[in-house]
């Protein structure tokens, strides 16, 4: 046991849990909230200061995976929102790894949402179906973060949820398209709206419009046959990450500051929807700061052989994943970018049947005269030499670059090449005489 030392009086004769229990209800609550309330529970032992003090905890947390049957889980849990059917519950966690029937989940939710509930946290495992939320969710009026996980929200006439500001949704099944639709447009604080969905479901187009969210994460399987609506004029960050989609609109997008893309849109062997996609360049171009996947970056390219590109002319950040087949046009790409001041770019060689294209353009991109400070090489290319190529072309014709760095990823050991990294970059001639250029270099 170890003893302290309290006040500056000497060695205290308390344990850490005495020290503990010299802390008011309130606080020692706290702490207990951040457990599950079975070890919550189990605090009980530990004095008589201790004894009721885990009853005064508003937040329930039950895991059916804690308990050694599910018969045993329900009626463990059943105990706690008896115990609770009167007082204040602040936030409810349920994890479920089985579902023998629905009834008890449903009494659990009607119970908390008479009870100024804040946070509903529910989870379902199973093989066997998803848990269905009751009708009392969808009208709770103290509610501001509900996050649901494999479970169906049903169809209803009436959403209200006045306090709500983060939305979770994970693989959340819809028994009809509008329910998703009214819960975005019937939460008039929405600030946060996460969707994690598959293709197989009845929303085949998400729709999502507020006058208030912020920020929006759509992670979806989506096929040819699904689309996306996006009409947020307050957006801050936008993520959206799909295989494929029939169609995406965006209607008001106001001045975004980030948006995160890993989308496949243009279909080369499809024209028709050239203008769609050309209306999306035209809405991201007036991002602050972009981040594009491999598959997004090859339709922008296979965009600029069929038409210009517009200019992202307030750009400043952009994070891309470039196929070392594509230098050229990635250069064509940064001549978009006149104020880009940050690059990061991550080098893979996804298109193996295609030759390495070297980055010899003779006039570079303005924003490499003008504004480019940073710029940041990742490569898992087993030292092949482009990332060295890359490198110098960068060092040499960026008039104002303040830092290069070089991060390399090697499946073996080979200090020696990391060594000859730095020694051919150290001897690279460098436009900017105030750049620094650091390596880092992953050994396995």
């Amino acid at each position: 046991m170890v003893k302290t030392e309290i006040c500056g009086k000497g060695s205290s004769q308390g344990s850490e849990e005495e020290r503990l229990s010299q802390l008011p209800d309130h606080l020692i609550c706290v702490i207990l909230s951040h457990l599950s309330t079975k070890d919550a529970v189990r605090t009980s032992i530990l004095s008589t200061r201790w004894r009721n003090l885990w009853q005064l905890v508003p937040v329930l947390d039950f895991d059916s995976r804690e308990l050694r049957s599910f018969s045993e889980f329900v009626s463990f849990a059943g105990s706690f929102f008896y115990l609770h059917k009167d007082s204040y519950i602040q936030k409810l966690r349920v994890c479920i790894y089985d579902l023998a029937g629905n009834y008890y989940l449903t009494s659990w939710i009607d119970l908390v949402t008479r009870h100024r509930i804040q946070h509903i946290d529910i989870s379902v495992f199973t093989c066997s179906g998803f848990g269905v939320i009751p009708l009392s969710l969808y009208t709770c009026d103290t509610l501001v973060h509900l996050k649901l996980s494999r479970v169906t929200m049903v169809n209803v006439e009436f959403v209200s949820l006045p306090c709500l500001k983060i939305l979770d949704l994970d693989f959340v099944n819809f028994t009809n398209e509008t329910t998703l639709d009214k819960i975005i447009s019937c939460s008039p604080v929405l600030e946060e709206l996460t969707i994690v969905k598959s293709s197989e479901d009845n929303v085949k187009v998400i729709q999502v419009r507020s006058q208030t969210l912020k920020r929006v994460e759509i992670h979806r399987r989506f096929d040819r046959h699904n689309g996306l609506v996006i009409d947020t004029p307050l957006l801050q960050f936008l993520s959206i990450k799909a295989h494929s989609i029939k169609s995406i609109e965006f209607i008001n997008l106001g001045f975004t500051t980030k948006v995160d893309i890993d989308v496949n849109l243009l279909d080369p062997n499809d024209l028709s929807n050239r203008s769609m996609t050309r209306d999306f360049f035209t809405t991201i171009s007036r991002v602050r700061s972009l981040v594009i996947r491999h598959g997004t970056i090859k339709d922008i390219f296979h965009y600029m052989e069929l038409e210009p590109l517009q200019q992202f002319c307030y750009l400043s950040e952009l994070s891309a994943v470039c196929s070392i087949s594509n230098l050229e046009m990635l250069l064509n790409l940064l001549k978009s970018c006149p104020k880009l001041e940050s690059l990061s770019l991550k080098l893979v060689d996804y298109e193996k049947n295609k030759k390495e294209e070297v980055m010899s353009s003779t006039v570079p991109p303005p924003c490499l005269v003008s504004s480019l400070k940073f710029v940041k090489l990742e490569s898992q290319l087993l030292g092949c030499g482009t990332e060295l190529k890359v490198a110098r072309y960068f060092l040499e014709n960026s008039t104002i670059l303040e830092k290069l760095t070089l991060k390399i990823d090697y499946m073996y050991k080979d200090e020696a090449n990391v060594n000859h990294i730095r020694q051919t970059l150290h001897a690279v001639p460098r436009c900017s005489s105030t750049c620094e250029v650091v390596i880092h270099s992953l050994l396995y």
